[in-house]
């Protein structure tokens, strides 16, 4: 089992305490959505071209790696999707750079129902565009389950308009499915299982409609039979902590939260 956590979890913490942590925690990578609160891949001081070789070094001193980055990137929007397009390309240039072979990018959002094909094929249009521009460079583009792309029917419109990319693939953030699809989540999963490329571990609980994130194992998704699938599938991509304290700063602190994340998943795989 590769465990990894999102900075999401720690926005405030430095390179250096990032790694300090993840190799402390017993973690084998991390997935950077921000570093001390820097959101922007080209504006993190640590991958700069200045710094780029002495930030890998670090790495890998402590036999860490940096599994993906988390854009912003989002396509749903047509008056905003070149600006998407140009910041894409941007932390595809800086991940090239550091090594970092995947960046995550979103649909997101579909305003009607009847919209869903038009924004699906505009997402997937997107993520080619992108997928053709990293040829070459060792980075692969990820769209992430999440917003109104958590449904059979938005995401196999991305998929159908991306899957001739060879570095086209999905994050699977197993919170976003369960929500429309709960104890059903195999009939989600078996449309998107060939492009799973990397996932996001975590729970909540809900009352009405009201989600909450919780630690894990205190929360309703299935995370036991979901490992267990993804496994016996043949996955071999990191099984990452998406602890969103950076958007709920009332979360527990990540020196609670990620130590309990890899008891519970050994635990998972025991």
């Amino acid at each position: 089992m590769k465990l990894s956590f999102s900075t999401l979890g720690c926005p405030e913490w430095s390179f250096d305490r990032v790694l300090e942590q993840a190799k402390a925690m017993g973690f084998d990578a991390i997935e950077v959505r921000g570093i001390n609160n820097v959101m922007d891949a080209e504006n993190i001081p640590e991958f700069s071209e200045e710094h780029a070789e002495a930030s890998k070094a670090r790495l890998r001193m402590l036999g860490l790696s940096i599994v993906g980055f988390g854009t912003s990137v989002r396509f749903h929007d047509l008056d905003a999707f070149d600006e998407n397009v140009e910041a894409g390309k941007r932390a595809v240039d800086v991940c090239a750079r550091m090594g970092i072979p995947y960046i995550r990018v979103f649909g997101d959002a579909i305003d009607k129902p009847e919209n869903t094909a038009l924004i699906a094929a505009r997402v997937a249009k997107g993520i080619g565009m992108l997928c053709e521009y990293a040829r070459g460079k060792n980075v692969g583009i990820l769209q992430e389950i999440h917003g109104n792309f958590n449904t059979i029917e938005a995401i196999s419109g991305v998929i159908e308009g991306a899957k001739t990319w060879d570095n086209f693939g999905i994050l699977w953030d197993i919170e976003h499915s369960d929500k429309i699809y709960g104890d059903r989540w195999t009939d989600f999963y078996d449309v998107i299982r060939p492009y799973i490329r990397h996932t996001h571990f975590k729970d909540y609980t809900k009352d009405g409609d009201t989600i909450t994130c919780c630690l894990m194992g205190g929360g309703q998704i299935p995370l036991q039979a979901i490992y267990d699938r993804l496994v016996a599938d043949g996955y071999d991509g990191y099984f990452s902590f998406e602890w969103e304290k950076k958007w709920v700063p009332t979360l527990q602190e990540p020196e609670v939260a990620f130590p309990l994340y890899v008891r519970f998943m050994r635990a998972l795989e025991a």
